[in-house]
Protein backbone atom coordinates (compact mmCIF):
# COMPACT_ATOMS: atom_id res chain seq x y z
CA UNK A 1 0.00 0.00 0.00
CA UNK A 2 1.34 3.44 -0.94
CA UNK A 3 2.09 6.01 1.72
CA UNK A 4 -0.61 8.72 1.41
CA UNK A 5 1.79 11.48 2.49
CA UNK A 6 4.38 10.44 -0.11
CA UNK A 7 1.65 10.17 -2.75
CA UNK A 8 0.39 13.68 -1.93
CA UNK A 9 3.92 15.08 -2.13
CA UNK A 10 4.44 13.36 -5.51
CA UNK A 11 1.28 14.99 -6.85
CA UNK A 12 2.33 18.40 -5.49
CA UNK A 13 5.59 18.05 -7.40
CA UNK A 14 3.71 17.09 -10.59
CA UNK A 15 1.42 20.12 -10.25
CA UNK A 16 4.40 22.44 -9.69
CA UNK A 17 6.28 20.95 -12.66
CA UNK A 18 3.18 21.23 -14.87
CA UNK A 19 2.75 24.92 -13.93
CA UNK A 20 6.40 25.62 -14.75
CA UNK A 21 6.29 23.61 -18.01
CA UNK A 22 3.90 25.82 -19.97
CA UNK A 23 2.24 22.67 -21.32
CA UNK A 24 -1.47 21.93 -21.35
CA UNK A 25 -2.66 19.39 -18.81
CA UNK A 26 -3.20 16.67 -21.47
CA UNK A 27 0.29 17.26 -22.91
CA UNK A 28 1.96 17.04 -19.50
CA UNK A 29 -0.05 13.94 -18.54
CA UNK A 30 0.74 12.18 -21.80
CA UNK A 31 4.46 12.88 -21.32
CA UNK A 32 4.46 11.60 -17.71
CA UNK A 33 1.94 8.75 -18.01
CA UNK A 34 -0.68 10.36 -15.78
CA UNK A 35 -4.47 10.33 -16.01
CA UNK A 36 -5.80 13.75 -17.07
CA UNK A 37 -8.75 13.50 -14.67
CA UNK A 38 -6.43 12.73 -11.72
CA UNK A 39 -4.17 15.66 -12.62
CA UNK A 40 -7.10 18.08 -12.90
CA UNK A 41 -8.38 16.86 -9.53
CA UNK A 42 -4.98 17.51 -7.94
CA UNK A 43 -4.75 20.96 -9.55
CA UNK A 44 -8.16 21.90 -8.11
CA UNK A 45 -7.20 20.44 -4.74
CA UNK A 46 -3.97 22.48 -4.66
CA UNK A 47 -5.93 25.66 -5.46
CA UNK A 48 -8.25 25.31 -2.45
CA UNK A 49 -5.85 23.78 0.07
CA UNK A 50 -5.08 26.40 2.72
CA UNK A 51 -1.57 27.04 3.91
CA UNK A 52 -1.39 26.10 7.55
CA UNK A 53 1.19 27.63 9.84
CA UNK A 54 1.67 26.37 13.33
CA UNK A 55 3.13 28.06 16.37
CA UNK A 56 4.06 26.35 19.60
CA UNK A 57 1.87 27.69 22.42
CA UNK A 58 2.42 26.72 26.04
CA UNK A 59 -0.89 26.16 27.75
CA UNK A 60 -1.03 27.54 31.26
CA UNK A 61 -3.13 26.21 34.12
CA UNK A 62 -6.56 27.82 34.38
CA UNK A 63 -5.96 28.95 37.97
CA UNK A 64 -5.49 32.71 38.35
CA UNK A 65 -2.00 34.12 38.72
CA UNK A 66 -1.51 35.27 42.30
CA UNK A 67 1.49 37.55 41.83
CA UNK A 68 0.93 40.58 39.58
CA UNK A 69 3.11 40.92 36.52
CA UNK A 70 6.05 43.33 36.89
CA UNK A 71 5.51 46.84 35.54
CA UNK A 72 7.88 46.12 32.66
CA UNK A 73 5.56 43.43 31.24
CA UNK A 74 2.13 43.45 29.61
CA UNK A 75 -0.18 40.44 29.93
CA UNK A 76 -2.54 39.75 27.04
CA UNK A 77 -5.44 37.38 27.74
CA UNK A 78 -7.26 35.63 24.90
CA UNK A 79 -9.83 33.16 26.17
CA UNK A 80 -7.97 30.86 28.56
CA UNK A 81 -4.57 31.79 27.13
CA UNK A 82 -2.29 34.37 28.73
CA UNK A 83 0.65 35.87 26.90
CA UNK A 84 3.19 37.77 28.96
CA UNK A 85 5.00 40.31 26.80
CA UNK A 86 8.29 41.50 28.23
CA UNK A 87 10.03 44.70 27.25
CA UNK A 88 12.12 44.23 24.09
CA UNK A 89 10.03 41.34 22.72
CA UNK A 90 10.61 40.35 19.09
CA UNK A 91 7.61 41.80 17.22
CA UNK A 92 7.51 39.05 14.58
CA UNK A 93 7.39 36.34 17.25
CA UNK A 94 4.64 38.14 19.14
CA UNK A 95 2.65 38.55 15.92
CA UNK A 96 2.99 34.80 15.22
CA UNK A 97 1.77 33.90 18.71
CA UNK A 98 -1.18 36.29 18.54
CA UNK A 99 -2.13 35.00 15.07
CA UNK A 100 -2.06 31.43 16.43
CA UNK A 101 -4.49 32.54 19.14
CA UNK A 102 -6.80 34.06 16.53
CA UNK A 103 -6.11 37.72 17.36
CA UNK A 104 -6.47 39.95 14.31
CA UNK A 105 -5.11 43.45 13.89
Amino acid sequence: MANAETDTETWRKHVARWRASGQTVPEYCREHGLAVSAMKYRIRREAVAPTIRLARVKRMASTPIVAPAPAAAVVIEVGLARVRVERGVDEATLATVLAALGVRR
